[in-house]
Parts: C-alpha cells; sequence; structure tokens
C-alpha cells in the first residue's frame, strides 16, 4: 500500500502543527483524493439522480484514512452532523442502543417558529434593510462580484498559544475599562477573540473606507433555547436549526483595536442579545414576512458584509472512530491526537448563486489546541492576510 506521504497530493494535505510560513492550499485542491469522479458536487447530482442526500467516500492509505461526506446543506447543519457521526459510531462500537431514535424528516420542530411572534422587538428592527437601501447595497455587492471576479480559500492554523495570549490580552484591556471591580469584565470566549482576530485580519487586508459599516452574521444552534421543541437536547435531529447573530462595526474602530478588546466583546454582547427565544421569534418573524423568505441584512446600504460560522461546538476533532482502526498508521508518540480521532478536517464547499465571499468557517480546535480556519476573500487580500498571521507567529515565538 501507498503511505500518504508518497502521494502527490497526499502530501500537500496540511497536518497537526502545520507550517504557516507558506500559505496551506485551498481545500477544493485535494478533491482527487477525498472524493470519486462520480462523487456529487453540486445539486443537479443530487435532483436529477436516485442518489441519497448523503454520499460517502473512503480512501485508503497505509498509514491514513480519509473518510468524506458529501451532503445537501438541506439535509443536516454543522451540529446535525455529529449527530449523524455519534450514530455511525455507536454502531461501530456494537453499540446500537446508544443511537437516539430519529426524528422524522415530516415532523419539523420550528414549523411554528415566527408565525405568530411579532416582528417588532426585534433589536435590529429598525437597521434592517428595505426598499431603495437594500436594492443599493444588492448593486454594490454585485459590483464587488463583478469587479473582483474570483475568490480564493485557504486553511490557517491558529496555534493554541496564540489564541491564549490574544485572549489574555483582550481581557486585561476589558478588565482595565473596570477598574473598580475586575469580576465584571464582560465573558470572553476563545471563539470571541478568534473571531476578532479574523475581522482585524481581513478589513486590514481589504482596506474599507475608514467609516464603512461592517456586519459581521454569525450562527449559532438553537436547539437549548426551545426545550419544549427538542426535549433529547436535539438528539435524533437531523436538519437544520441555527439562526443569526448581527455585529456591527466601524472600519476605522476594527482597524484601531490593538487587542481585540473591542470587536471580541462587540461580539459577545451582540451573540448574548441575540440567542434568546424572543429575539429568534422576532428575527423569523421578518424573516417570513420578507418577499425571498431570506433573514434581514442590517446595518446601512454602504455595509461590507461578512459572516462566521464557528463550528467548535460540533467537536469534530473528538469523534471516535477507534473502533474501524486496524493498526495505527503513525505512531502516537509522533502526534497529538488519539488513536481514531481526526487530525485535519478538509471542508470542501460548493457554492452556486449565494453570498460565500468575506466568510470565515472556523472548523475547530485540534487535538494541539490549535483552531483550524478557513478564510475564504478575493484572492487580492491574500498577501497582507498572510502577513498578518506570520507577524503574529513571529511575536508568538519571540515571547
Amino acid at each position: 500500500g501507498l503511505r500518504i506521504s508518497e502521494h502527490a497530493l497526499g502530501k500537500q494535505l496540511p497536518k497537526a502543527g502545520q507550517d504557516q510560513s507558506v500559505l496551506s492550499p485551498s481545500p477544493a485542491v485535494f478533491a482527487p483524493i477525498v472524493r470519486h469522479p462520480d462523487s456529487p458536487r453540486k445539486l443537479a447530482d443530487w435532483i436529477y439522480t436516485d442518489r441519497p442526500q448523503l454520499h460517502i467516500h473512503v480512501s485508503v492509505f497505509q498509514d491514513a484514512t480519509l473518510v468524506t461526506v458529501s451532503y445537501v446543506h438541506t439535509l443536516f447543519d454543522a451540529i446535525a452532523r455529529t449527530t449523524f457521526f455519534k450514530a455511525w459510531i455507536a454502531v461501530l462500537r456494537g453499540r446500537e442502543d446508544e443511537v437516539p431514535p430519529f426524528i422524522p424528516f415530516e415532523h419539523d420542530p420550528l414549523r411554528t417558529l415566527g408565525t405568530e411572534a411579532p416582528a417588532k422587538p426585534y433589536s435590529n428592527f429598525d437597521r434592517a434593510l428595505s426598499g431603495l437601501s437594500l436594492v443599493i447595497f444588492g448593486l454594490r455587492y454585485l459590483w464587488e462580484l463583478l469587479w473582483y471576479q474570483k475568490e480564493e480559500e485557504h486553511p490557517i492554523r491558529l496555534p493554541r498559544r496564540c489564541v491564549e495570549r490574544l485572549k489574555e490580552s483582550a481581557r486585561k484591556e476589558l478588565a482595565a475599562m473596570s477598574p473598580d471591580n475586575e469580576a465584571k469584565a464582560p465573558f470572553l470566549s476563545e471563539g470571541d477573540v478568534v473571531m476578532a482576530w479574523w475581522v482585524r485580519t481581513i478589513i486590514t487586508a481589504l482596506n474599507p473606507a475608514p467609516n464603512r459599516t461592517i456586519m459581521v452574521m454569525n450562527v449559532f444552534n438553537v436547539w437549548a433555547l426551545f426545550e419544549e421543541w427538542f426535549p433529547t437536547g436535539g438528539a435524533g435531529f437531523i436538519g437544520n436549526a441555527f439562526f443569526y447573530s448581527y455585529t456591527l462595526l466601524v472600519a476605522s474602530q476594527v482597524i484601531q483595536d490593538a487587542n481585540l478588546a473591542y470587536v471580541a466583546s462587540k461580539n459577545r454582547k451582540a451573540l448574548m442579545e441575540h440567542r434568546t427565544k424572543e429575539q429568534v421569534q422576532a428575527l423569523t418573524s421578518m424573516q417570513r414576512a420578507s418577499f425571498t423568505r431570506t433573514p434581514p441584512v442590517v446595518g446601512d446600504a454602504n455595509l461590507l458584509f461578512m459572516a462566521c460560522t464557528n463550528q467548535h461546538k460540533a467537536r469534530y476533532f473528538e469523534l471516535d472512530f477507534s473502533a474501524a482502526v486496524v493498526a495505527p498508521g503513525v505512531p502516537l508518540s509522533e502526534r497529538p491526537h488519539a488513536l481514531g480521532r481526526p487530525s485535519y478536517i478538509n471542508d470542501i464547499e460548493t457554492c452556486q448563486g449565494y453570498p460565500t465571499r468575506n466568510v470565515v468557517r472556523i472548523i475547530g480546535k485540534d487535538a494541539a489546541g490549535d483552531y483550524w480556519l478557513l478564510f475564504k476573500t478575493r484572492p487580492g487580500a491574500w498577501a497582507a492576510i498572510h502577513r498578518q498571521l506570520v507577524a503574529l507567529l513571529e511575536l508568538d515565538e519571540q515571547k
């Protein structure tokens, strides 16, 4: 059998502790080894065939196994995907009793969401774009797509030490703002800080006008909010149950945020504000009333649209496929991850007619504690993004 390091493409796959001095290839580059030539990759491949919504492909090397799951997003979201993986793993371990009862597709737990709730209480109701302002935003966005037609995506590894240092410096600045009682400094998660670093990095690279509004759309799951609809905590639910939190910023504030305290705390505040039953009901009421049935665009007609999906809660790097392992590929002493745990996650997104520019997918935290991110933006911004990453790593090495 062939070792993965002997394969022309396989040896380029990023790995734990990946060197960041050069940018890793886009996940799409690895398509030839992570899926079959006949694997589905666009909607037509499903709707004009008898394929099931879930397509699984396995590539086996002497010292590594690549498992690829292809699906249409209508099947499930990031958290429900983990529900499926856990059920699969339970069967592998011979523990079918641990597989939760499947909530049938004809039963939508969220079917009544927003049907009777008023939209007015939504915190961003007055800042939602409509009419002429929405048209102007749409035209500006189209102009950007026409002027910069290409997009480029690369995975980035943020080392654990860097994330811890960024979080500590943000926390210290917030504590200094409330000197009477340091304990009153607002809580920040690692995700808030990672997201803030991404926002500042990409805004620095894109260099918009200082007074331009930045809208960051964050994704969160609502299983815990609606316990009456998800009594099993989401177990057995295969579907989508995510909603949006909007963080509104101004470009100059982002650039000047040296310790990331401002952006990270604004993100945390927005998430706490929007992640409530009432706000989700009101947002969904707005969405149901809109002509396109899509979530609102919030801010002003001149805003720069960005989005972040933090999939750390899905815990992909903690999935335990050890029951399927025949023999260790790489000796356990030479790697941070345990037997049967993923060492890297290669996320290929295929989108048409849907905005995915200036979006970050935070894939999660690996066994070494490093965060993996996928940036997607126009090619011209990548030199500046990489410079900032290298500067962050060099600063860490000097400490």
